[in-house]
C-alpha cells in the first residue's frame, strides 16, 4: 500500500491556542492557526521562538519552530499591523507564520485558489494578494476560539491518511517482442512458466516474469480466464484405484450421452415433427402458431443438435472400445499404493488408459457445438413466455396436441440441451481428479472444458450491452435517454457519501450506488431506505430477458434509484482512507473537464463510506477499478491480439500490488487507445533521452535498459523533475520502481 497523502503531524493541544479568521479579499475563506511557544523553548512566555500551523485552503502547514526576527524579510508582515499591535508578542507571530505560509504556497496553487474565487469578479487592487501587507491584515483580523480539541480533530479527520493498495501500469516494449504462443504443445503437456515466458517475451522474459503472474481481462471472444491445472486434491502417483474410477467416469460420460441422444432423438422425431407437420397444414384461421413461430419452440439448431452430438457419441463411445482391452491389463497390473510417480513419457505414445484419446476427442467435437448450442439457447430464453402466448386458447389444435404430449414433459425435453453443456464440464472435472498431476490429458481437458465455459457465456456484445443499458433505464430514473456506455458493466457498490470532516455518523449526505463500467463511473442515488442495493442490480441484469419486459421498459415496482452524475473513468481518481472503511473520489465539478484545464481548478473531493459488499474492503474496489482503467484504455481488437498480456503481482516488497498492461510500442498507436496510464515502464533495446512532452504525459516514465547479463539501467523520470539512475538486475527493477516511483505518484 502506497500513502499517497500522508497524514497531518501530531499537534500538542495542550500548549496550543486558536485563532481563527476569514479573508474578505478571498470569498471569506477560512483560516485557522494553531499558535504556541515553540516545543523546544526554554525561555519565558515573551520569548520570539513559536510554533504555528496554519489550515487554509490550500491545505495544512506546520511550522514547529519558527524565530520571529526583526532581520528577517518574514518581518515585513509585523511592520504591515497596525502601530498598537506590533507590541503584541502574539499579533507578531501570527502575522510573521501566515506571511511564511502564504510565501510557502506554490504559485500554480495561489492562482487556482484565486482563479476560483474571482471567476465572476475582479480581484482587489489595493495591495497584492499573499502579500505582508494581506497577512498583516488577516492577522488582525485573527479571533481567539476555545475549542482546539473539536476544530484539531475535524481537520485531522479531513486530511486523514490516503492511500492505494493497487495501481496500474504500462509497459511498453519494441515493436516484434511478443512472440504468439500455443496453449498446449501437440502432446498436450503442460509447458512450464519459465518456457512459456521465454518463447513468449524472448530476451525480456526474466525482467516481465518479475513483474508477477499472468493475469486476464474479458473481452466478447474470452468472457473467462483459460482453466489452469493445479495440484490441490492431485497426487503424483496413479494408483489402480485411480485408473479404476477414470474408466468408471469416462464410461458413464458416454452412458449420459448415449440417453441425452436418444432424448434429442424423441423430441425431434416424436414431438417437433408432428407440431411441425401440423403447423405447415394449419388453415388460415386457425389460432395456432405457424411455422415460423413454432421455429421459436423448435429452432432448426434443434436438428443440428441432434446430429452433431451423434457423431459426438460415436467417437467418445469409440474411443472406450478401441482403448478397453489395455485398459483392463493396465488396472489389473497395477498397485494400489504405487512407489514410484507417473512418469508422462511412458504413456506419450501410449494412451494405456485412454485418457488422451478421450481428450483429444473433446477438443475435437466440443468447437463445433458453439454455433448450434449459442443459436439454440439464445431461442430457449424466451420459451416459456412462448408457450404462455400458444395456450392462451385453449381450445386450439395445438393446445390440445399439448395436452396430449404433457406441457412439464415438453418443457422438460425442451431445456434438455441448455442443462446437458454444463453437465460436460461436471464430468471433465471428475475425470481430471482422478488423474496424477503431471498427466498430459490434463491440459486438453481444461481446453475442452473452456470451449463448453465460453458457449455457456456467449452472447452477442453489442445485444447484451443494449439488454444491460435498457435495463439499468428501467430501474432508474433520469437515466439520460442518450447516454449509452460502451464499456463493460463491472460491479457495482453500496456507499453513503460523508460531508466534511468526514464524521461516520454526524456526515452523513445520503445513500447511493457507484456503478463501474470500463469507460465511465455513474453515480446514483437511493430516494429510500428500501431502495435496491448494488446486489440488486447486479442481479436484476442478470435476469433472463423476457418479452414482457421488452414491452415495457420499466419494472412495474419503482426501484427508487435516480440517477445523478456520470464520469469518465480516466477522470475519476479514488484513493482508500480510514483502513479500507471509506474511499475518497477526486474528479472534475462538471461531466467534461475543460479544455487545457490545469487540473487545480475545476476538481473536486468525495468521500463514501462503503456498505453492503464492499465493506471494509476499499482496496478490492480500487482493484476494480485498476482493471477497468486497462480494460478501458485498450482496444479489443488489441487486447485479443498476440501482442497484449496483462501481469499482476500482490503486495510486493513495497506492500502495492501492480496490474500492468503489456504491449509493444506501435507508431502511430493503435486505433482507439485511451491515455497512458499515471506510471509507464518503457523497455528499450538502447539508451535515448526522454523528451518533455514523454514526462508531462505521466507521472513517473521509467526507461529500462539492458546492460549486461540479468542487469538493467533503469531511469526514472516524474512529471516534478525528479530523476534518478541505478543499475539493477531483473528481480530489482520492480522493487527500485515500487520505492522510487510510487513515492511520486
Amino acid at each position: 500500500m502506497v500513502v499517497v497523502v500522508p497524514p497531518p503531524a501530531e499537534l500538542s493541544i495542550e500548549t496550543l491556542s486558536l485563532f481563527t479568521t476569514t479573508d474578505p479579499f478571498l470569498s471569506n475563506s477560512p483560516i485557522f492557526i494553531f499558535y504556541g511557544p515553540s516545543a523546544n523553548t526554554t525561555g519565558t512566555s515573551s520569548s520570539s521562538r513559536i510554533q504555528s500551523h496554519i489550515f487554509a485552503a490550500p491545505g495544512l502547514q506546520s511550522y514547529p519552530r519558527l524565530i520571529v526576527s526583526p532581520g528577517s524579510p518574514l518581518y515585513a508582515a509585523v511592520n504591515g499591523l497596525p502601530r498598537e499591535e506590533q507590541g503584541d508578542e502574539i499579533s507578531r507571530g501570527l502575522a510573521f507564520s501566515l506571511y511564511k505560509y502564504f510565501l510557502d504556497v506554490p504559485e500554480e496553487i495561489k492562482g487556482a485558489w484565486a482563479e476560483q474565487l474571482f471567476s465572476t469578479r475582479k480581484p482587489p487592487s489595493a495591495f497584492n494578494l499573499f502579500s505582508d501587507t494581506h497577512a498583516a491584515l488577516l492577522a488582525s483580523r485573527m479571533s481567539k476560539i476555545d475549542n482546539v480539541q473539536e476544530v484539531a480533530n475535524d481537520i485531522r479527520l479531513s486530511l486523514a491518511k490516503q492511500s492505494v493498495s493497487w495501481v496500474d501500469v504500462d509497459l511498453s516494449l519494441p515493436l516484434g517482442s511478443m512472440q504468439k504462443s500455443e496453449q498446449a504443445e501437440p502432446d498436450g503437456q503442460d509447458e512450464p512458466e519459465d518456457d512459456f515466458a521465454t518463447s513468449r517475451y524472448g530476451q525480456h522474459s526474466a525482467l516481465l516474469k518479475a513483474f508477477g503472474e499472468p493475469a486476464f481481462i474479458p473481452t466478447s471472444k474470452l468472457r473467462r480466464a483459460p482453466s489452469r491445472p493445479t495440484a490441490i486434491n492431485r497426487t503424483m502417483s496413479f494408483s489402480r484405484k485411480q485408473k479404476e474410477v477414470l474408466r468408471r467416469e469416462m464410461c458413464e460420460f458416454v452412458d449420459t450421452e448415449e440417453s441425452y441422444v436418444s432424448k434429442i432423438y424423441d423430441l425431434v422425431h416424436s414431438v417437433a415433427a408432428d407440431f411441425r407437420q401440423k403447423a405447415e397444414k394449419r388453415a388460415p384461421s386457425s389460432t395456432s402458431p405457424t411455422s415460423q413461430a413454432l421455429a421459436g419452440l423448435f429452432p432448426p439448431s434443434l436438428d443440428e443438435i441432434l446430429k452433431l452430438n451423434t457423431g459426438f457419441m460415436e467417437s467418445i463411445r469409440s474411443v472406450l472400445e478401441e482403448t478397453e482391452n489395455t485398459a483392463i491389463a493396465d488396472i489389473d497390473a497395477s498397485e494400489d499404493h504405487p512407489s514410484q510417480p507417473f512418469n508422462p513419457g511412458e504413456t506419450k505414445h501410449s494412451d494405456i488408459t485412454g485418457a488422451m484419446s478421450f481428450a483429444k476427442c473433446l477438443v475435437e467435437w466440443f468447437p463445433k457445438f458453439a454455433d448450434c448450442y449459442g443459436d439454440y439457447m439464445q431461442v430457449h430464453a424466451d420459451v416459456s413466455q412462448l408457450l404462455k402466448i400458444f395456450l392462451k386458447d385453449i381450445g386450439s389444435s395445438f393446445s390440445k396436441r399439448v395436452q396430449e404430449t404433457g406441457e412439464q414433459r415438453l418443457t422438460s425435453m425442451l431445456i434438455e440441451p441448455v442443462q446437458r453443456l454444463p453437465r460436460y464440464n461436471l464430468y471433465i472435472d471428475n475425470i481430471i481428479k482422478q488423474l496424477p498431476v503431471r498427466h498430459p490429458a490434463i491440459k486438453l481437458l481444461l481446453r475442452a472444458r473452456d470451449v463448453i465455459g465460453e458457449i455457456c457465456s456467449r452472447d452477442d456484445p453489442s445485444k447484451n450491452q443494449s439488454k444491460i443499458i435498457n435495463r439499468l433505464q428501467g430501474l432508474i430514473s433520469n437515466w439520460p435517454k442518450d447516454f449509452r456506455p460502451s464499456g463493460r458493466l463491472i460491479t457495482a457498490m453500496d456507499v453513503v457519501e460523508l460531508a466534511p470532516p468526514y464524521h461516520l455518523v454526524h456526515s452523513r449526505q445520503g445513500s447511493g450506488i457507484i456503478l463501474l463500467f470500463s469507460d465511465y463511473v455513474i453515480m446514483l442515488a437511493k430516494n429510500s431506505i428500501s431502495a435496491m442495493t448494488a446486489r440488486g442490480i447486479l442481479a436484476e441484469i442478470d435476469k433472463p430477458e423476457t418479452n414482457s419486459l421488452a414491452r415495457n421498459d420499466r419494472p412495474s415496482t419503482p426501484q427508487d434509484l435516480t440517477f445523478l452524475q456520470t464520469l469518465a473513468l480516466p477522470h475519476a481518481h479514488f484513493t482508500e482512507l480510514e483502513g479500507g472503511s471509506t474511499i475518497q473520489m477526486l474528479c472534475p465539478k462538471t461531466t467534461a473537464p475543460a479544455p487545457n484545464d490545469p487540473g487545480l481548478v475545476n476538481l473536486i473531493a468525495r468521500a463514501f463510506y462503503l456498505t453492503g459488499g464492499y465493506e471494509n474492503k476499499a482496496s478490492r474496489w480500487i482493484e476494480e477499478v485498476v482493471k477497468a482503467r486497462v480494460e478501458g484504455r485498450y482496444p479489443e481488437s488489441q487486447r485479443e491480439s498476440h501482442a497484449f498480456d496483462v501481469r499482476s503481482t500482490h503486495d510486493n516488497v513495497e506492500n502495492i500490488s501492480l496490474f500492468t498492461a503489456i504491449s509493444e510500442t506501435q507508431q502511430p498507436p493503435t486505433d482507439g487507445r485511451g491515455d497512458s496510464a499515471r506510471i509507464r515502464v518503457s523497455i528499450e533495446s538502447v539508451k535515448r533521452d526522454v523528451t518533455e512532452a514523454e514526462k508531462q504525459e505521466v507521472d513517473v516514465l521509467a526507461l529500462v535498459v539492458p546492460a549486461d547479463d540479468n542487469v538493467y539501467r533503469i531511469e526514472i523520470h516524474s512529471r516534478h523533475d525528479h530523476t534518478s539512475r541505478n543499475h539493477v538486475k531483473a528481480e530489482g527493477v520492480l522493487p527500485l520502481l515500487s520505492k522510487k516511483g510510487m513515492m511520486r505518484l
